[in-house]
């Protein structure tokens, strides 16, 4: 009996993971047919972490690389590293393989961006969780 118990509990967590990548892949491809490369957002970093880094964020993307962020060059060291759309669907993936203990991802049904993602990589361990939250969203 505990042998098919495992046997389910496998292919159950095959079969979620399956649903995960199935949805993320569509909708990496869903963003990439449309072929943006300019565009502008408002990125909310959820996290535990100083204010200043949370935001939002005013982040303007051209030929895939931030150049601005709320209307100043971009620069990590002020600004803190942020994301870029493909970033955001790189972050999911990993966070995915990660095995995270909670997670929530909602995609834009236009451009099938990640709009929403909050990972919880651990139960046990207090403000190791990360999100991000999209607004705002322009083509450029």
């Amino acid at each position: 009996m505990r042998y098919l118990l495992f046997v389910f509990a496998i292919l159950l967590f095959s079969c979620t993971k399956s649903e995960e990548d199935k949805e993320l892949s569509s909708n990496q491809s869903t963003w990439n047919r449309k072929n943006i490369h300019n565009y502008e957002f408002s990125l909310t970093v959820n996290c535990f972490c100083p204010e200043a880094r949370v935001g939002p964020h005013l982040i303007k993307v051209a030929d895939d690389q931030i150049v601005s962020v709320n209307n100043l060059p971009y620069d990590p060291s002020v600004a803190g590293e942020l994301l870029t759309i493909d970033d955001l669907f790189t972050f999911v993936a990993t966070s995915i393989e990660r095995h995270p203990y909670s997670q929530t991802i909602e995609y834009n049904s236009a451009f099938g961006y990640p709009q929403t993602v909050w990972f919880d990589y651990n139960n046990a361990i207090a403000d190791e969780e990360l999100g991000y939250v999209v607004t705002g969203f322009k083509v450029l």
